[in-house]
């Protein structure tokens, strides 16, 4: 076999190491996995110049052609030795001090630079051998041997016990994806022992490192072939296992929708039964009442005055009824806001009429600087602030005073206006207090306890807050923040849950909600 026959093989390994090269090191990321493929890239990179230099030299005529071949071949060869302990390193993730592989580089580079050198400055003519391979003649290029080209061989040969020493190590400790890697690097290892003692000889021998250098790459590309077919493997059975939790999720999620269904309605149900129980028990007491008065009308002899009182008290309870249906109407009708560009100030003056009239109640008004106009439904924010004002009155018979404060107000970077009634009056306790805001629940012989709903029902309707703070008998101080454009309230972390309604939806009942909320261990 002709030494054009050997280029023509080694320069078909040139053309892969180039691909490699340009593969590893234009598709790097930013990650340590594919640190690997860089330093092989380079690597590659060192081979192409060698064995580029290796093939040159087999195909170069005269002295200057092959002296310049072979200073370029030694030169690719001593950065690949480097390179070979950084890729191994990499490949079985054995620590390497930055400053030894630097030192390993830079050792590296001095002994190609110094063959290199050594080459040009004495140069030689190309020497044809034969060598018996396997009962073939094969006609190679015989290098002389050089003091500094047996350093470089002895260090490549150091490179080369590394590599085969660590990956032999790795692949007992049940690194099997290496097992390729570590047959290529047996070639490499016996090749570079050949070089190295074709300098103690004397004799002229053709460099085998090229050949061990193929088989090395050969054998990563196959260990990386294996990750990667592992890593598919792996990839696709998680796949199917993912594939399968989805499905039972899926279900589990139309299992939990179908009982959350089923809870709604039933919470649906029972609310319906404990609204009905009440409106039932709030309608039957007037009734009973108007059918004690018609029976006693009904009865002979009944004075004119009797008649009379009979009258009223018909009157009284038909009142009360139209005033508890009309009082239900509102409650369960959707609130719809007709928002207009309102002075708060204005519409607080307008409440504050009722308390006209009593001598042995002391109004007093705050407002440190003008409240901006908010845009709000004036009629709805009227019935709120009157509702207020009454149960604040009826909270002080003996009378007191009512502390009004108007101010421009932040709320979770929302801007608004926040309207304050203090009044001095009996106050509430915790068990009051905690069911403000439930319908029906009153503390009043007369009321329809649908006043404080419909209030946060309204309040809400706006993208406000509502909030009461009392103790018993130290007053009531019942605040109400309006936004300015009426935008939703972001974040209520700030105010206590049990005082604030965050829904424009009638409240759930007080029995019901205690039913589900958790109980604290």
């Amino acid at each position: 076999m002709h030494a054009h026959s050997i280029a023509g093989f080694l320069s078909a390994w040139v053309v892969a190491y180039v691909a490699i090269a340009a593969f590893c090191m234009t598709s790097r990321r930013q990650r340590k996995r594919d640190t690997e493929f860089f330093v092989f890239g380079i690597f590659c990179a060192a081979l192409t110049v060698h064995t580029g230099g290796a093939v040159a030299l087999r195909i170069s005529h005269g002295t200057n052609f092959v002296t310049t071949a072979l200073a370029i071949s030694e030169f690719g060869r001593a950065m690949a030795s480097a390179c070979l302990v950084h890729v191994v390193a990499q490949l079985a993730l054995v620590p390497l001090h930055k400053r030894r592989l630097i030192g390993a580089y830079i050792v590296a580079g001095l002994l190609g630079a110094a063959s290199a050198v050594d080459a040009l400055l004495h140069k030689q003519t190309e020497v044809v051998t034969p060598v018996d391979v396997l009962g073939m003649r094969i006609s190679e290029v015989a290098i002389r041997g050089r003091v500094i080209d047996t350093v470089l061989s002895m260090f490549v040969l150091v490179a080369a016990s590394f590599a085969i020493t660590v990956l032999i190590r790795s692949v007992l400790r049940r690194r099997r994806d290496l097992l390729p890697t570590m047959w290529g690097a047996t070639p490499l290892f016996f090749s570079a022992l050949y070089d190295a003692s074709r300098g103690f000889t004397g004799q002229d021998k053709p460099l085998t490192i090229p050949y061990g250098y193929a088989a090395f790459v050969m054998g990563v590309v196959m260990s990386l072939l294996t990750r990667y077919s592992a890593l598919r493997w792996t990839l696709e059975h998680r796949a199917s296992a993912l594939k399968e939790r989805s499905a039972e999720l899926a279900r589990s999620y139309e299992e939990l929708r179908a009982a959350q269904q089923d809870i709604v309605r039933k919470e649906q149900l029972a609310a319906v039964g404990e609204l009905s129980a009440v409106i039932a028990h709030e309608v039957r007491n007037p009734i009973a009442i108007m059918s004690n008065a018609i029976a006693t009308l009904r009865r002979n002899g009944l004075g004119e005055e009797d008649r009379q009182t009979l009258l009223g008290i018909l009157e009284e309870e038909a009142h009360r009824l139209n005033r508890l249906v009309g009082d239900l109407l509102v409650y369960t009708r959707p609130v719809r806001c007709d928002r207009q560009s309102v002075s708060v100030r204005e519409i607080v003056d307008r409440a504050l009429v009722l308390t006209q009239g009593k001598t042995d109640l002391k109004v007093t008004l705050v407002e440190p600087s003008p409240a901006d106009r908010i845009q709000a439904d004036p009629m709805l924010i009227r019935q709120v602030f009157e509702n207020i004002v009454n149960n604040a009155m009826q909270a002080m018979p003996n009378g007191g005073s009512l502390t009004v404060s108007l101010k421009s107000h932040v709320e979770n970077d929302v801007p608004g206006v926040e309207v304050s009634f203090l009044d001095t009056g009996e106050g509430m306790d915790t068990g009051v207090r905690d069911r403000a805001f439930d319908a029906f629940f009153t503390t009043r012989a007369t009321g329809t306890g649908l006043g404080l709903a419909i209030v946060a029902r309204i309040v809400n309707a706006h993208g406000g807050r509502l909030q009461i703070t009392s103790d018993e008998g130290a007053g009531t101080d019942v605040r109400v923040f309006l936004p300015h454009h009426g935008e939703a309230m972001t974040s209520r972390r700030s105010i206590p849950p049990d005082s604030l309604r965050t829904s424009s939806l009638p409240p759930m009942p007080a029995e019901l909600r205690r039913a589900l909320t958790p109980k604290k261990n």
